[in-house]
């Protein structure tokens, strides 16, 4: 009796002493279902335990009796009897226990840890948008991760239920407009009344992963090219790509990036420089030169300049299109392009995922048509709009 005494006068002493519950929302999941949102189902931090409503744990097989102020759970042979009055808790073998229950908002809070312990169950905490969810399960449910993966949505919209909040309506998205309808290939002419004298294939721009398969494809139909690379960064091009250009039989030539207000002396620089990466890269230097967006952009003096230090001005005549369209629009446009001209062409090309097809399917055109090709070289006449700029 002296020791029922002390207990009890110790949880008297104790009791004005616990936090009251926090107020921050929790929710309260039992398996994988989640219990509805209120008072009488919100989870409870007294005296730093998780504290439930008692028949939270119903679900999970403990029976529940309620005598004499005496609240005692049940299941698999093991029985917890709590008083919350008195502040007791005992088993079926008398022992004690430190954590007691609690009557709140009209029922009997019981503490979550002592009740998982003793009944066989387990318990999580889990954190979902920013709350607390408390879920005890008996080993029959999905993972936490699983829980919170398939639950997130529902607890974010329960919980902003209980505190008022309306469900946010995704922002209205502008309508996506109807992508225009692609004009129809052009029809390649197979007997075209004139064709080009000769043309040159030149790919313009850094190499990219695609080069390769374009110097397979030119390989495969026999064609040579010029590839003209950019002089302002030659540090990035790629080694390998570079060498095997020159080692195959093609041109390696240079593209300025250049205007009117660009100075002459300059550019002579940037070309000498990568010359110089080009001699380390293949032993050979270069003077043939093409400018980004024409070499009709240069002024008289500066095409002077360049021409005096012994480069030759190239541009393209005609673009393929293989950038921007199918490998099959750009060959057909291409191709119909060249039935409309008996001069010398310049055809642009890129190093695009197109372009490696463009240049098989190009090759194929002007093989049947009997249209030559080769390499820009420098013994080659300049073909560039500046000429008709003089």
């Amino acid at each position: 009796m002296k020791r029922w005494g002390g207990m009890l006068l110790c949880a008297a002493l104790l009791l004005p002493l616990l936090p009251a519950q926090a107020r921050a929302v929790t929710l309260t999941a039992v398996n994988d279902t989640l219990l509805p949102l209120n008072e009488g189902t919100m989870p409870a931090r007294l005296g730093g335990e998780m504290y439930v409503p008692y028949g939270v744990f119903s679900s999970l097989g403990v029976s529940s009796s309620s005598e004499e102020g005496v609240l005692s759970l049940s299941s698999n042979g093991q029985t917890l009897s709590f008083s919350p009055a008195e502040g007791y808790v005992y088993d079926q073998n008398l022992n004690s226990y430190s954590t007691p229950a609690y009557n709140r908002n009209g029922t009997v809070y019981v503490p979550v840890k002592l009740c998982c312990g003793v009944f066989g169950l387990g318990y999580s905490t889990l954190n979902v948008a920013g709350e607390t969810v408390l879920r005890v399960t008996d080993g029959s449910a999905q993972s936490d991760a699983g829980f919170v993966s398939s639950k997130g949505g529902e607890i974010e919209n329960v919980i902003n239920t209980y505190k008022g909040i309306s469900p946010q309506r995704p922002p209205e998205q502008p309508p996506v407009p109807e992508k225009p309808e692609e004009p129809p290939i052009p029809e390649v002419e197979e007997q075209p009344t004139q064709k080009p004298s000769y043309v040159y294939l030149a790919f313009y721009g850094m190499p990219t992963g695609y080069t390769g398969g374009i110097l397979d494809a030119l390989k495969q139909t026999g064609r040579s090219a010029t590839f003209f690379l950019p002089v302002e960064e030659p540090a990035g091009w790629p080694d390998d790509t570079v060498r095997r250009m020159v080692a195959e039989g093609h041109t390696a030539a240079l593209l300025l990036d250049a205007d009117a207000k660009s100075d002459p002396t300059a550019l002579i620089a940037s070309l000498t420089a990568a010359n110089e990466r080009l001699r380390l890269l293949t032993g050979a230097c270069t003077r043939i030169i093409s400018c980004q967006d024409g070499c009709d952009r240069l002024t008289a003096v500066q095409r002077d300049r360049l021409t005096e230090a012994g480069y030759r001005l190239w541009d393209s005549t005609m673009d393929s299109g293989d950038a921007e369209q199918s490998a099959e629009r750009a060959y057909a446009t291409t191709a119909q392009q060249f039935a409309e001209t008996s001069a010398v062409v310049v055809a642009a090309l890129h190093h695009g995922s197109a372009s490696a097809q463009t240049a098989t399917l190009l090759s194929s055109y002007m093989s049947r048509q009997g249209i030559p090709s080769a390499r820009i070289t420098l013994s080659a006449v300049p073909v560039n709009r500046a000429a008709d700029t003089r």
